[in-house]
């Protein structure tokens, strides 16, 4: 009457819970719907399955009005005994890093970590026009000293670049 081929293994399927894995023989009610019972036939079962003409495993509740056929087997269905695995609980989640209280990038260009991108854009425009190496030539401070305030205001101005410096204290790694 039942096959190996009829074993599947129990598992969730879209929208439900994991299963255990175990194998099952999948059954369709007399509502249409899948119903696993476990491979075993059981005496405390409740499920009467049977193989219609078709070929296709039939499952029904055993009542009173309705016993169990010479043609059925008494089966018990697997959601009464399936123990799907535990899931694992997600580690804690990292503590958020502190802010960065050097504000370098800051004090380079000589403005409040709070200062809008206007007052960024004011304070690197009056430091490149002291500092660049064409109003300076042969100063190798001040050259060194606008390749600095350049690389502030290039992570200072993008919105997203700040955000990350804000966050970590450090410039964002290039190509990001």
């Amino acid at each position: 009457m039942f096959s190996k081929a009829d074993l599947k293994p129990c598992g969730g399927g879209r929208g439900h819970a994991p299963g255990c894995g175990k194998p099952v023989r999948w059954t369709k009610t007399e509502a249409g719907s899948l119903l696993g019972v476990n491979p075993d036939p059981d005496p405390k079962g409740n499920t009467a399955v049977w193989r219609d003409v078709a070929g296709v495993l039939r499952s029904r509740r055993v009542t009173t009005e309705w016993p169990l056929l010479p043609y059925e087997r008494r089966m018990m269905p697997h959601v009464a005994t399936c123990k799907p695995p535990q899931k694992k609980t997600p580690p804690p989640p990292r503590p958020p890093r502190a802010a960065s209280t050097s504000g370098e990038f800051y004090a380079r260009l000589g403005v409040p970590a709070a200062a809008t991108q206007d007052d960024i854009k004011r304070a690197y425009r009056q430091l490149a026009r002291q500092l660049h190496p064409d109003a300076n030539p042969g100063d190798a401070a001040a050259a060194e000293r606008f390749k600095a305030v350049t690389e502030a205001y290039a992570t200072l101005s993008d919105p997203g670049k700040r955000k990350t410096y804000d966050l970590t204290g450090r410039a964002p790694r290039p190509g990001r």
